[in-house]
């Protein structure tokens, strides 16, 4: 008996300081919240590639390594979409020279390519084969027949479904982007070393060239405006745009969730301090949360962007039950003083505040184990954010108040409030044998829905129909080959001639064939077709590079496409062409060759990891016997295993927070029945809304994922507060009214608090991003479901479990 009571003093001696230093602490509250803040300011925003990967993706590793070996760059993909429908007119060509003079003067562009300078060496009737490519006549020469180069155009195998569509109306500009060498540098660095000044200098820098790449993008975009029918996609688009919404959402969860916010608080509660009081200690959480998250060097992704609305709702929703509890209080003792109604309040709410914060950042912390590293931070900033919600809502809770005069008089509650909660504990008291069979066919719905849970998600539909982003997605994925990238890498085993004694003409012939201009042998021609020939046939596979590309043009050419012109051609050509046609699709080095694909992203049937095992099949068959190793990499690859990851993330993350969650009702309740019962009345709801999802066929993303975590941390806070006084009420009062005195006391608090996480929830609704949209409704719903759970399932399950006698 004395260490509860060793424990109660300690507590009554803590908020004793709390309230008798009150100005004190307010003045050191003050001084750390400007410290704070001005890092709260420099909080970086992320959205490349890095924060949408599986962390220790082996195929990630592969993916660093093309884009090093084969110098690949990042590029965008403008689309041209003349309104006369002509891409070859005057008119059109004209608009699309000052589109690519326009490009070329921009700082970070390298190079652009598009119909204007692609050379031509079939469309000039005046000049032979030598000539042409002794010129390169390109549709602008004098000397090229317009007729002529449509039909090289359509034909040709790099530009046709690259630089034009095959309906000759959509032509496209590939802007590549010049190489960050410093950017490479700081990156290798980074691994030889691993030191903590090395990464702080490298996200620096990374800032920086994000800044230099948004300029770019915004000319860009500024060209769009300028001259219509020009449309924008590419990967460094997508990352951009992510960005401008992470911070539009940024300021607009923070600014529309206040003005909410202060509207409920007053239609609550009918006095300002309550208001004033709620949104400061709101501000002074997210400001000092926000410096510490930068401090601490995380950085803010596209999935913890709403880390906002989280923290406000569960920091609302604490501030509340604080607010309920010193009302009742005051009601009950009207002339106490005001620190003795804040000593009260805040003892008494210790207990349920630390467990339900607890349970919410348990929900949290079972993101880290995810693997997916933008869930993994969000896990991490939420759990701090969380644990100082908690902290310093107590200290300015007892801080404020103790310095603001006791109020003169409260509202009493509606008396349609009363009739409301007592409804709801009627229900749940008598109408059990309506309850029951409803919650079991819920829960067989549950079950079937989520059996048919799905997570096939496209770049395209993360954006709303009427984005410019979007509709330049679509435009390059239908017309011009493509939007997600894919790459396949063939290696060839070596031939190892050491152990072997060589005559002399098997020496010179090994030395020839050492050579680089001798790599290009019948085999890799061969193979090089077999798999580019397979490919064309896939129904999801827009364009297609690789060596039987060059292949393709050769014979265009009229010349022979075999082992002794690429010798000549790798042999004789400028260090600039051999960058164009070998260096993207062969390395010799590595002995290997490389075919570069898009996907058509936005196709409805397609199954992205479905579709890449039977391309890995089929690519097996094919090459059935042939000593040489296959590899499919790529951005959608990358994508793919996230998105694989997510159903077995769900599970894991659920299975844990389940468990650890069930542990604390334990601890907390000191009852197995309770504690079922608390966690049944969270759990159902949840399965309803994965239901819905499996249902509707609307796929789990990487915001929807974290849905389950999220809302049982914060749900089971409404069962915790509940329960906490339901055990109270039970000690002193018959089952049936200590379950009505818990709804009309503790009811209420929870459901002002689950109305402002709906609103909260709802601003989500806002967005221009699709999964965030989806996440906010689906959050929404889940909250609902565990207030009618709470309010209506908890009482029956109460009345029929727990021992005691009706009255």
């Amino acid at each position: 008996m004395k260490s509860p009571l060793i424990l109660n003093n300690f507590w009554l001696i803590l908020f004793k300081a709390i309230i008798n230093r009150s100005k004190t602490l307010l003045v050191l509250c003050i001084l750390f919240f400007i410290f704070c803040g001005y890092f709260a300011y420099k909080l970086p925003i992320n959205a490349d590639s890095d924060s949408l990967i599986l962390e220790n993706d082996k195929d990630f590793k592969t993916y660093q390594f093309i884009n090093k070996t084969y110098a690949t760059q990042d590029f965008l993909m403008l689309a041209f979409n003349p309104k006369s429908g002509d891409i070859f007119s005057e008119v059109s060509l004209q608009i699309l020279q000052q589109i690519t003079q326009e490009l070329n003067t921009m700082p970070q562009v390298q190079s652009t390519l598009s119909i204007l300078n692609a050379p031509l060496l079939k469309s000039s009737p005046k000049l032979d084969l030598q000539e042409a490519l002794e010129i390169n006549p390109t549709l602008l020469s004098p000397l090229v027949d317009k007729d002529l180069a449509k039909e090289e155009f359509l034909n040709h195998p790099f530009y046709s479904k690259n630089i034009l569509s095959k309906d000759l109306k959509t032509a496209g500009i590939i802007v590549y982007l010049k190489k960050d060498t410093k950017l490479e540098e700081l990156e290798n660095l980074k691994k030889e070393t691993k030191t903590s000044s090395k990464n702080a200098l490298l996200k620096e820098y990374k800032q920086q060239a994000q800044i230099q790449t948004t300029h770019t993008i915004n000319a860009i975009k500024a060209l769009k405006n300028k001259y219509e029918g020009l449309y924008i996609g590419g990967i460094p688009l997508i990352a951009s745009d992510m960005i401008a919404y992470v911070k539009s959402d940024l300021i607009t969860y923070g600014s529309t969730l206040s003005v909410i916010l202060a509207l409920m608080l007053w239609v609550f509660f009918r006095q300002l301090r309550f208001v004033f009081l709620t949104l400061g200690i709101c501000l002074f959480t997210l400001v000092v949360s926000s410096g510490i998250f930068s401090l601490f060097g995380y950085e803010i992704t596209i999935i913890s962007s709403n880390y906002i609305s989280l923290l406000l709702i569960i920091n609302v929703s604490l501030i509340i039950h604080l607010i309920v509890a010193y009302l009742e209080f005051y009601q009950k003792f009207p002339n106490a003083s005001a620190k003795n109604l804040l000593y009260a309040t805040m003892l008494a709410k210790k207990s349920p505040s630390f467990y339900a914060i607890l349970t919410t950042i348990i929900g949290f912390l079972s993101l880290m184990f995810s693997n997916i590293l933008p869930i993994i931070h969000l896990g991490a900033i939420m759990s701090i954010g969380v644990s100082l919600a908690l902290i310093f809502t107590y200290i300015l809770f007892g801080v404020i108040l103790a310095l603001l005069p006791k109020p003169k008089s409260i509202k009493s509650l509606p008396k349609w409030h009363e009739k409301l909660l007592n409804a709801c504990a009627n229900m749940g008291l008598e109408k059990t044998k309506i309850i029951y069979p409803i919650t079991f066919l819920l829960v067989l719905f549950s079950l079937y829905g989520i059996t048919h849970l799905k997570v096939e998600n496209s770049f395209v539909n993360y954006f709303k129909d009427k984005s410019e982003i979007k509709q330049g997605l679509l435009l390059i994925d239908k017309q011009l080959g493509g939007t997600i990238p894919l790459e396949i890498l063939i290696t060839f085993s070596k031939k190892d001639f050491q152990n072997a004694p060589l005559s002399d003409f098997e020496a010179e012939f090994n030395a020839l064939e050492s050579e680089d201009s001798y790599w290009f042998d019948s085999q890799k021609l061969r193979i090089a077709k077999i798999i580019h020939t397979a490919l064309e046939k896939e129904e999801f596979v827009g364009s297609i590079l690789s060596l039987y590309s060059l292949s393709q043009l050769l014979q265009s050419l009229g010349l022979e496409a075999n082992d002794f012109m690429f010798a000549f051609l790798y042999k004789n050509t400028s260090t600039s062409l051999k960058a164009q046609l070998f260096a993207p699709y062969a390395n010799i080095n590595e002995n290997q060759i490389r075919f570069v694909l898009r996907i058509f992203d936005s196709n409805p049937n397609l199954q992205r990891n479905a579709f890449l095992f039977n391309i890995q099949e089929k690519l097996n068959k094919l090459l059935e016997g042939e000593s040489l190793k296959v590899e499919i990499n790529g951005a959608m690859v990358l994508y793919n295993n996230l998105l694989q990851t997510l159903i077995n993330s769900q599970i894991n993350t659920l299975a844990l927070v389940i468990f650890a969650i069930f542990g604390v009702f334990i601890f907390i309740f000191k009852s197995f029945k309770l504690s079922i019962i608390a966690l049944l009345i969270n759990l159902i709801p949840l399965g309803i809304i994965f239901g819905i999802l499996g249902i509707t066929n609307i796929p789990l993303d990487l915001m929807g994922v974290t849905i389950a975590a999220i809302s049982l941390g914060i749900g089971v806070d409404d069962a915790i507060h509940y329960i906490h006084r339901f055990k109270e009420e039970i000690k002193r009062n018959p089952l049936k009214i200590a379950i009505k005195n818990s709804h009309q006391h503790i009811g209420s608090a929870m459901y002002y608090t689950t109305f402002i996480i709906v609103v909260g929830f709802c601003a989500m609704m806002s967005s221009n991003f699709i999964p965030t949209i989806y996440f906010g409704f689906l959050t929404t719903l889940v909250m609902l479901l565990m207030l009618l759970s709470s309010l209506i399932l908890l009482p029956a399950l109460l009345k029929s479990f727990h021992r005691g006698n009706l009255c």
